[in-house]
Order: C-alpha cells, then structure tokens, then sequence
C-alpha cells in the first residue's frame, strides 16, 4: 500500500511492537516484461503519482490496499496507532456539516470513559495530524473540557488525546471520500450533506457513461441506486428547494417524493415550480399535493396572478384570441421574443406592433382557438407545457408555460382562417340575390350568429373552469366555507322537513316542551318556537359539522320516538306526522333508512333499539357495537350489591 514518496525512502526508526518479529526488507519485485513489439514505458516517461487523471474509459480503476480485504495473505498494515494530544489534530473537509449538538454531547460523556474506537489520519508535520475520520469524536473530544465536572459529569475528566490510526502514505481524494463514508455510516448524514457530498461525487466522475458514473458513486458512497437518483434529481433543485426536502418531513419540508416531482417540473417550468413548492407551508398541503398534484397545480394556478400557466384540455378549452395575445404579451421573455419574432417573420423590434395588430384582427373576427389534441401533443413534445399523467383511465393534464407558444398558435390558426373563401349563407346565395340591402342583412344576421356562438363558447368555458376551481378549491376548504355549508343544510332541513324535526325535538327534549296547566303533563311547544330553537343551536356550534348533526339526531328521533308515549291528536301528533314520516323515509329506500339507523342506533336505549330494529333492518348484519343491553338496562334497587353481607361478617 505504499506510495513512493520521499517519506517512504527514509529508513524507518520504529520500534516493533511487542511479541511481533521486525518486517524483512521486501524484495525488489521483477520488472515486467514488455509485450512484443511494443517499447517498454521509461520511468521518466510515467506521470507523477501526484498528478491527478480524470478516467474516461469504463475500465475499474485498481482499488487502493487501504480498502483490499480480499487478500488474505496482507498480515502487516502499513501504520501506526498513537495517541494524539487534541492541540496537534485539524480536520480534514469531511461532507458532514449537520451536526447535532445533544449527540456530541452524548459522545463526549462516552469518551471521558475512555476511547475504543481509532479515528483516522495522517502526519502533515511533526507536531500535526490531519484527521480523515474520526470528525464527530474529535469534537466530543474538545467539549468534553465544557462538560467535565459539571451536572451529569460529576467526577469525569477531560479527554486531552485521541487514538489515530496514522496512515504512512498521502490518500487519494477518492479514498478520503471512501474513507469518511464508511465513517459516517456510523450516524447518518443529513439530507443537506449527503447532496453534498454525492454532487462532490458525481462531478469527480464527469466523462464516464451515465450508468457507470451511477454505478461508481454507489459503490464510493455505499449507497443504493434508488437513493442515488434521487439525490441526482435533487441536485436540479434550486437551493431553497434542496434544503427543505427531508425523510420525514414536518411544516413546509418536502418529502423525496415531492422532491423527484418538482425535479421534473422543474425541467420544464422553474417558474411553476417555485409557485407551487411555496403553496406547500404545512403537512396539510403536502399530502393534498401528493394526493393530487393536478388540482394542486390548478389551484396554484387560479391563485397566482404573477404566474403564466394555460391548461389546454382537449375539446373542452377555447382560448379567445385577443385575451390570450395580450396576457401572453406580459410574460414574454427576450429568448421568447426572439422565438416568437421567427416564428411570425417579423424583426425583435416590430415584435410588439406586429402583436398588436394580431390582437386587433383577433378581436375584428372575434376569434377562438379550439384546443385538439394535435395542439396539445405539440405543446408537449416541444417541451412548452408541463405535463400530468392522470393514468390509463383519464387524459394527461397540460398546461403551457411559454407565452410564445399560445400566441404562436394564435397567430398560425388566423392565417389559416383568412386563407379560406367565406361562405354564402344557404337562403341567400339559392335565391341568388346579391342587391346592398340584402347583403347587409347578411352581415347582420352572420355578426349576430357570431355574437351568439361567442356568447355560448364562453359560458362553456366559464362552466368548465368552474369545474376546475372547484375541484381545486375543495382541497382545502376554509372555515366561512365549512360554516356556510351548515348553514344551507341546516336552512334546507328546516325548510322541507319542518314538522318532522319539530315532532323528534319535542317529544324527545324537555327544553322544548311546556306544561300543560295544572295536570303535571308536558307538551312540545308551538313548532315555531322549536325549529326557531333548534336551528339556533344548530348554528350557534363551535364546530359545523357538530351543528349539522344535533339537527339530524332531531329529524331522525321522529323515526324512532314510541308511540306510546306520543298523543295521537294535536299539532305534533303521531296521527298528524304519520304521513309526513312515510313520505320522508320511504319503505322501500333501503339504503337511506340504514343510513338513519346508523346514524341514530348508537343513541337508543336497548328498549327502543329493539323497539325500531326490525323497522330499519331486514337481518342482523349490524351488530351493536357494545352490549348495551348491559350498560344501559333498567335495574331496580335490589339488584345492586351494597355490600351488607360483608359488613356482617
């Protein structure tokens, strides 16, 4: 494993260790022989061992002794184990720059009860190691002096030395990396580290084929293939994305996942990809973009203003000329406008009259751009829109991120459009009559039919967007919104189900009923004052959905109430509610009466449980969830155990 440097050729002073024989001298090994017809290499025409060559061939480079263990005859290692006093130590630029501080701390108080493990170096001076591995416990080391004798570390003392494995030969920089690699194996680097330190990696094996440079850096770094491209599609991250992405991310860290599809989205649209890593600020957000990137995207879309992204959906999205022509104007980007400037022939500083006249024209012919699949495969194959795959099932989902693109579109279809021969209207051109007056009626009957299509085309579209927006906007509702949803469930039950939840509420809750004078008797109160109270109670919850449930739990106990108990006769009477519960749980809506029971069952006292099963049920699929027959059974005094028999004795 020896090198020939001029620290070799001196003679070696050490002293064997003990009960171990001094080394003989090695044998000068042979030359090798030269093959036929090809001169041997002098020395003097070898390169320097300090001189660094970048491999460009596929061929494995030979694996340096420090790391051969499959050679079993190597019984001598070339170092020395010394103990180094800390002063004479000075790290060597490791990868690992995260470091937590309560590990140190653990670390040191382990090592103030002495020291196991060598750490790795090699002498620069007399006086100085560089130290390869062995970073963690060389700072331990120094905070031990802190920690000694303080609470926790009572009657410890510092640690003044280290133990070096001290290497006789200058290592390579690819075995530094292979070296402190297996040492940070130990504890695992941070996500931020290990970015580092594979991009360090994989610079240093720039040339070689893409697999073979993959397949190398796993091999240095001891890594699996599926992390290393991982971190390879991190490494296209702008840095403030790159710092956020973590195993287990928390607040707005981004999960590798998230990572590899921003990766890809950013290699078409980095500006879509800054918009869309800032809308992820929670755990909420993040699971809902993973869910659903597509609406995620959408819903990042509608909210940014400052963002350019057009979603073309096939035979559903039509673009209106000027509209578009303008928007895309404020987004244009100089190497866009030289790209746009050749696509419509024009010079870079005609550009902007040139659009303006297409948007005037766009306007005067009231254009529309129907979107079809052959704009939308362009669009994609010429890497100008980022592109969704929603599966097998469903169409991809696009949306154009260069304004160039929409507008060079704009500008084709038109020319298109302008080359055909405008058609006669059918009445007019049989007929054969070409007098002014009825030419004009003709452009006035052809305007209000444009008026009218354009009318029709934009309400599609404004529907069809508003689809989009609200299968964005339901991926993370508001608190007005969740409230307002109480609201007009709770003002529709009210409304179409009035005496059924007026007829549950009042003979089932005391606060809803008065006394019916002298008699010791109670009644539920007039209807109004009981919707009026309910729909209070309803709506006055903390919690909507909580709101919702107390008046459902009211409409569904008039399905259920015993009819015992109720009179027959009066406002709430069972004979008077008899049809109005028929027409509001029918029969034969099995599904929505085990809805109810579901819903209601858990509230029942084993005596109106079995009072109504048979009424919602039809087998004994639904087993109650407890025994409530037990928890809930009707005892009498006798029944409970007091304990007197043991008081007796």
């Amino acid at each position: 494993m020896s090198k020939p440097t001029a620290a070799n050729d001196k003679v070696s002073t050490r002293k064997p260790a003990a009960g171990r024989k001094p080394a003989k001298a090695r044998a000068a090994r042979p030359a090798a022989k030269a093959a036929p017809g090809k001169p041997r290499r002098s020395a003097s025409a070898r390169k320097p061992s300090g001189t660094r060559q970048r491999r460009t061939s596929s061929a494995p480079a030979v694996p340096s002794r420090l790391f051969d263990v499959t050679n079993a005859q190597h019984r001598a290692f070339e170092g020395a184990l010394e103990w180094i006093p800390l002063e004479q130590i000075t790290l060597a630029k490791n990868p690992r720059r995260d470091i937590s501080p309560e590990g140190i701390d653990r670390l040191a108080g382990m090592l103030m009860g002495g020291q196991l493990q060598a750490t790795i170096g090699r002498r620069t001076a007399p006086e100085q190691v560089l130290l390869y591995a062995g970073q963690r416990r060389f700072l331990a080391a120094k905070r031990s002096h802190e920690l000694a004798g303080g609470e926790g570390y009572e009657g410890r003392k510092p640690v003044a030395v280290l133990l070096v494995l001290l290497l006789d030969y200058e290592p390579t920089a690819r075995d530094i990396r292979r070296i402190q690699a297996q040492e940070n194996q130990y504890e695992e680097l941070s996500m931020r580290d290990r970015q580092c330190q594979f991009e360090d990696c994989w610079l240093d094996r720039a040339g070689l084929p893409e697999q073979e440079r993959l397949a190398s850096v796993c091999e240095e770094l001891g890594i699996s293939a599926t992390l290393a491209r991982n971190l390879r599609r991190q490494l296209t991250l702008p840095v403030d994305l790159r710092v956020r992405v973590a195993d287990r991310p928390t607040g707005d860290q981004l999960s590798i996942t998230m990572a590899n599809v921003l990766a890809e989205m950013n290699e078409i649209s980095p500006e879509l990809t800054e918009a869309v890593a800032a809308r992820i600020t929670t755990s909420e957000h993040h699971q809902q973009a993973l869910t659903s990137i597509g609406a995620f995207v959408q819903r990042t879309v509608v909210e940014n203003e400052d963002l350019y992204a057009v979603r073309l959906d096939e035979g559903l999205a039509i673009l209106d000329g000027r509209e578009h022509i303008e928007r895309a104007r404020a987004h244009l980007t100089d190497p866009g406008r030289e790209t746009l400037a050749t696509a419509i022939a024009c010079k870079p500083e005609e550009l902007d009259p040139e659009l303006g006249k297409l948007a005037e024209r766009a306007e005067r012919a009231s254009f529309k751009l129907d979107v079809d699949r052959a704009l939308r495969e362009r669009a994609s194959a010429g890497r100008y829109a980022w592109v969704y795959d929603r599966g097998a099932d469903y169409a991809d989902a696009v949306w154009v991120i260069a304004a160039e693109f929409v507008i060079g579109a704009i500008h084709e279809a038109m020319d298109g459009l302008e080359t055909q021969p405008v058609r006669d209207e059918s009445y007019f051109g049989a007929a054969k009559v070409s007098d002014e007056d009825t030419k004009q009626a003709a452009a006035a009957d052809r305007e209000r039919r444009a008026e009218a299509r354009e009318r029709q085309q934009s309400a599609q579209n404004s529907n069809l967007g508003l689809g989009h927006d609200i299968a964005a906007g339901l991926m993370d509702p508001r608190s007005e919104q969740l409230d307002a949803v109480r609201r007009i469930l709770a003002h529709l039950l009210v409304e179409h189900y009035a005496p059924i939840i007026a007829y549950g509420a009042g003979w089932s809750d005391r606060a809803r009923q008065q006394p019916v004078g002298d008699t010791g008797r109670f009644e539920p109160k007039h209807i109004d004052a009981i919707l009026d109270g309910e729909l209070q109670r309803a709506l006055e919850d903390p919690d909507p959905l909580h709101g919702i449930l107390q008046l459902l739990s009211r409409w569904a106990a008039a399905f259920v109430l015993d009819v015992n108990g109720v009179p027959a006769t009066g406002p709430l009477g069972s004979g008077r509610v008899a049809r109005k519960l028929a027409r509001a749980l029918p029969e034969g809506s099995s599904e929505l009466r085990t809805a109810v029971w579901e819903l209601i069952r858990p509230m029942l006292s084993p005596h109106l449980a079995e009072l109504n099963r048979d009424a919602f049920l039809t087998d004994d699929t639904l087993a109650p969830a407890a025994d409530l027959a037990v928890h809930r059974a009707e005892s009498a005094l006798a029944d409970v155990d007091l304990g007197e028999e043991r008081l007796a004795a």
